[in-house]
């Protein structure tokens, strides 16, 4: 055909509703559209917080100060400046009777009531003894005297002559700091009793104070 063809020749019949349908999708993909972009900001505002929100900080990891000495199961964790500890470790079995432990270099007979003495002594640099750490603990009971009876016996026998000056709270019970007068003036002790009847004197010579004995009771602790 050498006749050009209308464009009005392929006009195809609208049904009633079509444009309106059409209307609305393009304002449905326009909100989409939106609600995209929308999203999109808000997840970048919402990286950029996270990245901004600082690290919780942790608390750090305090690791115990390294033990002193080690007496009978206990951590020694503290001794006064200038003193150290002597390597040779005292303990023996002692027999013990009413108020009194039994110190003549005799061994408990069968039948009576004993205790574990163990000592650690710190010396001073000179090489003179000046603190003592001994460890009371009772061993062999009897009808007559039990553990609990044993404990109150190593306590009298460990503060002879000593008066109670304080009592406080330490890791490994409930002590005592007792007082005394020797000749070289007043002198000063701490009397540890543990909840399993175990007996510890923190002592020394004149020239340690209470500040010191009762730091170094503090710092003992189960090993």
């Amino acid at each position: 055909m050498s006749e050009m063809l209308s464009k009005s020749d392929f006009d195809l019949p609208v049904p009633a509703g079509f444009t309106e349908r059409v209307r609305r999708g393009v304002r449905r993909r326009r909100r989409l559209r939106v609600f995209a972009v929308v999203g999109c900001v808000l997840l970048g505002l919402a990286g950029i917080s996270v990245a901004a929100w600082p690290e919780p900080r942790r608390a750090p990891v305090e690791s115990p100060a390294p033990a002193v000495g080690e007496v009978a199961g206990f951590r020694i964790g503290y001794a006064p400046p200038g003193l150290r500890l002597d390597p040779q470790v005292s303990s023996s079995v002692h027999t013990v009777t009413e108020n009194l432990l039994v110190n003549d270099g005799s061994e408990p007979g069968p039948g009576q009531a004993s205790a574990v003495v163990t000592m650690r002594v710190f010396v001073k640099a000179n090489g003179g003894n000046s603190l003592f750490i001994t460890v009371l603990q009772p061993l062999g009971t009897t009808p007559r005297a039990d553990r609990a009876a044993i404990t109150r016996w190593l306590s009298a026998w460990s503060t002879i002559g000593m008066e109670q000056v304080g009592e406080f709270a330490v890791p490994t019970g409930t002590a005592r700091l007792m007082r005394g007068q020797t000749t070289d003036g007043p002198k000063h002790q701490v009397l540890i009793t543990t909840a399993d009847g175990t007996v510890i004197d923190v002592g020394g010579n004149a020239e340690l104070s209470a500040a010191e004995l009762t730091s170094v009771a503090t710092g003992l602790s189960r090993g």
